[in-house]
């Protein structure tokens, strides 16, 4: 599974800081530099942000290579203020039972945005300082609800199953594949590593097949399952 294409929302008058941000600061490939609807290439994905009702805000990650930790947080923390976990003030986190490392930022939306390298996973020969454009694409995206349905709808319309987690109440579920995830999550549940409780706000998102389809969930969520390896 590959996240080809993800459509978010955000306040109308964030999107050109939104352009900034990814095109300017991170230096990923700028789509459409457009105020209305910027978009961007990080990798396999396209990311798209367009103006939504109220003040949405999302969990997704963004992958790196797996090798490349260490000059990915240096990257990052030139760049932007790192979040830091609650309990102890660091800024990296180990997921051990995943073999990765990750660290958090929060972009011009209030979007909580993951930067994470999986050890095995897309690793490279490159050397020297982290740029924008190894970027691998969207490594998780939160989908917010009742998770047991959610689940239930993946699996059934998209044979996309749940690896990890639980869909028992309180808890997240991952579904997809290990660094290509979807994260169900209920709504209220902060996101790590902040105390802000997940929110459903409209998600379209394109992904790798097979098997090919297309379902609606909830009438926020559409999610499409494609051979096509462009979407």
């Amino acid at each position: 599974m590959r996240f080809l294409h993800v459509r978010l929302h955000a306040a109308a008058h964030r999107l050109p800081a939104l352009s900034a941000f990814y095109g300017d600061r991170l230096g990923v490939e700028l789509v459409d530099a457009g105020e209305s609807s910027p978009a961007v290439r990080v990798g396999e994905t396209q990311l798209d942000f367009v103006a939504g009702d109220g003040q949405p805000f999302y969990h997704f990650a963004l992958l790196a290579p797996g090798n490349r930790f260490p000059e990915l947080l240096e990257w990052a923390r030139e760049r932007t203020e790192l979040l830091p976990d609650r309990t102890s003030g660091d800024v990296v986190f180990d997921f051990t039972n995943w073999e990765a490392r990750a660290c958090y930022l929060r972009d011009p939306a209030g979007n909580i945005v993951e930067l994470i390298a999986h050890r095995g996973i897309g690793e490279t020969a490159r050397e020297g300082p982290f740029a924008g454009e190894e970027l691998l694409g969207v490594s998780e995206l939160g989908l917010v609800g009742e998770t047991a349905e959610l689940a239930s709808v993946l699996e059934r319309e998209l044979d996309l199953e749940v690896w990890a987690g639980t869909v028992e109440l309180g808890r997240l579920a991952f579904v997809g594949e290990k660094a290509r995830t979807l994260i169900l999550s209920p709504e209220g549940r902060p996101w790590l590593p902040t105390a802000r409780g997940a929110e459903a706000h409209p998600v379209e998102a394109v992904l790798s097949g097979p098997p090919a389809g297309d379902t609606t969930i909830d009438s926020r969520y559409r999610i499409r399952r494609t051979t096509s390896a462009t979407g």
